[in-house]
């Protein structure tokens, strides 16, 4: 309810550290494998005056790729962040207090990806040549092409090689953000009101190499400045002891402008694209919690949507980026406006067996705004579309046992998408597709449904030790699902796809231990977690009988098993703290594709997990 604007998974809500009332601080600095570099501090000025604190941030991240380059030399992903800041917390009057924090975020690095094409793509066509054989048309070496087939299959090659990198271009990304949000709440008696004021300014600039080979045949150059400023007041308390309500208004606030510009290496051209995007978001909601005894509680809330968007585009067809009209289009064929409307609602009942045990159901309804194909090649594919809609069903049960010392939750779900939101890279219409082979675009494409089961243990063995645990099962399958595999551009039923990103079985456990050794403490915590396969692109595998249509392999990642570990000691040297640790992430060097995607019968490329990696930490505190 509170969240409400396109929080159809729910929220995680991060919030930075006030401003404290005592002068201290904390510093930290760690180096780890691929020459990885991380900074991070924090000083706080304690009370300045009655009324005023101030806190200063600091965070570096550097570190150089794992992709090894063997067409331009070198590693190819390295990145770059460096992030400033601070926050004033004011308190002029008792009953009044300020927030206010600015952020200056400055990211540097390269895009990485490495080529999961094959015969069947167009970049490693072969063709016969009299007296030689089979050559590839492109000109591209056999050991770029059919590389990986699928998690059962490395065809050809070990995961070395599935780590080396053909890309012939340098593929710099960089990101500039400034942002600057207040938060201010005034208490009235029983009441809170309380504004949240946001504003957030992004310009960036991406290359990427997309076919990932060797030789110039699709590569782009994205350049995009965003904008955007919220605006929430709200206000709750305890109306009588056995209701608490909260009503608030919402404002947002967007624009985009996007110049794209694409090398088709393999046409011997490229297209410039121009598209500037607008969104206005107005809402108002509601949510009471009422307890008509003392175990049972009762939640109810409500939420009422407009969105407005607008957006043009000249489709990639004219070179100063107006609007083309020629091919039939019209001026008002690169436009597109329209409003969106949701209501969207939760119910919730708790009962409390005592203060240590809870059960619950909840149904709650979620919100996607609909809008247009920012990337649309054609105009037929501008749109817009629809909202998404989901109903989600949870009933669970919390626990605390053994005088707190163990704690079991447990959840079962069951969530249900309608007019769910599928991007697909489809191929171009003609006659666009002579200048542009390939789009992606937003559909309103399926329905589909979730089950699943969540299961949490923590418990404290021993006055040091603490253990954790967790299992996820989910079931989840399209109910309908429609998208031209055919090339005939003619919807086909293809339900039988598997979701992306929807792991059948999840599971960690680890442990904490914490111990007083000599003058000083020992910290050791390790975490291992298993994610079961799943796939993580919806483009079907081409079928030669529409029935027996399932998901492209080289989408499928292989089952991950990733240990983490960390080993610390901290040691008081008077009025400064000092902690020594060394870690582990990704111990057993579980690698393989992070993502992959095919595009259009032209190429195919994956972005891969990182591997194993060790460092070490210190860090002091004052």
């Amino acid at each position: 309810t509170l969240f409400g604007r396109n929080t159809i998974a729910g929220v995680i809500n991060i919030q930075r550290t006030m401003p404290t009332d005592e002068f201290g601080g904390k510093a930290a600095i760690s180096y780890a494998e691929f020459d990885t570099v991380r900074a991070r501090a924090v000083i706080n000025s304690g009370r300045i005056g009655d009324i005023a604190a101030l806190k200063g941030f600091f965070f570096w991240d550097d570190t150089d790729g794992f992709v090894d380059n063997v067409v331009i030399g070198g590693t190819q992903g390295s990145y770059r962040t460096f992030t400033v800041g601070g926050t004033l917390l004011l308190e002029p009057m008792d009953d009044l207090t300020a927030v206010i924090t600015y952020e200056h975020i400055d990211e540097n690095g390269e895009t990485s990806v490495v080529p999961t094409s094959n015969d069947g793509d167009l970049i490693c066509l072969q063709v016969p040549v009299p007296g030689v054989g089979l050559v590839r048309a492109f000109g591209l070496a056999d050991e770029e092409c059919n590389r990986y087939e699928g998690p059962a299959a490395i065809t050809g090659i070990g995961e070395d090689e599935l780590y080396t990198g053909f890309q012939n271009i340098e593929t710099p990304v960089s990101a500039n953000t400034d942002a600057i949000y207040a938060e201010l709440t005034y208490q009235m008696g029983d009441f809170t009101l309380t504004s949240v004021t946001g504003y957030r300014d992004t310009d960036e600039s991406v290359v990427q190499d997309f076919d990932a080979s060797s030789i110039d045949f699709f590569d782009t150059l994205r350049v995009q400045n965003y904008e955007q400023v919220t605006q929430e007041i709200r206000i709750d308390g305890d109306i009588t002891p056995w209701l608490n309500a909260l009503i608030g208004g919402y404002y947002f606030e967007s624009s985009y402008e996007l110049d794209q510009t694409t090398n088709l290496g393999f046409a011997g051209s490229s297209i410039f694209q121009r598209t500037e995007g607008d969104a206005e978001a107005y809402a108002v909601f509601g949510d009471v919690k009422i307890k008509p005894t003392d175990r049972i509680t009762l939640g109810f809330g409500g939420r009422y949507t407009i969105d407005e968007k607008s957006l043009f585009t000249n489709f990639g067809l004219s070179a100063d980026g107006s609007c083309p009209l020629f091919l039939g289009i019209t001026e008002d064929a690169c436009f597109g406006s329209e409003d969106f409307e949701e209501f969207t609602w939760r119910g919730a009942i708790d009962y409390a067996f005592d203060e240590d045990r809870l059960a619950y159901f909840s149904y709650s309804r979620g919100f996607r705004s609909g809008g247009f194909n920012g990337r649309a090649g054609t105009p037929t594919s501008l749109g817009p579309f629809e909202p998404e809609t989901v109903d989600a069903y949870e009933l669970g049960f919390k626990g605390d046992w053994l005088d707190n010392r163990l704690r079991t939750n447990i959840a079962i779900f069951y969530t249900e998408y309608d007019d769910k939101q599928e991007e697909t890279v489809q191929a171009t219409l003609p006659p666009f597709s002579a200048i542009n082979p390939q789009e992606t675009v937003v559909l309103n494409a399926a329905t589909a449904e979730f089950f699943g089961v969540e299961t949490e243990i923590s418990a404290a063995v021993t006055d040091d030790l603490f253990f954790r645990t967790s299992f996820s099962f989910l079931d989840a399958e399209y109910e309908s699902f429609f998208a031209d595999v055919t090339g005939d551009f003619v919807p086909d039923d293809v339900s039988a796809l598997d979701l992306r990103r929807a792991p059948d079985i999840t599971w960690s456990a680890g442990f904490d231990y914490s111990r007083e050794i000599f003058t000083g403490r020992l910290d050791a915590t390790t975490t291992f977690r298993f994610v079961d396969e799943y796939t993580t692109c919806i483009i079907p595998d081409q079928p030669l009988v529409l029935s027996a249509i399932t998901n492209d392999p080289r989408c499928t990642t292989d089952a991950r098993q990733n240990l983490d570990a960390t080993i610390s000691y901290t040691q008081d040297f008077g009025p400064i703290e000092a902690k020594f640790s060394a870690f582990g992430r990704n111990i057993l060097n579980d690698r393989g594709i992070g993502g992959n995607l095919p595009v259009a019968g032209l190429f195919s490329f994956a972005g891969l997990r990182p591997p194993q990696q060790f460092g070490g930490e210190v860090q002091i505190k004052f």
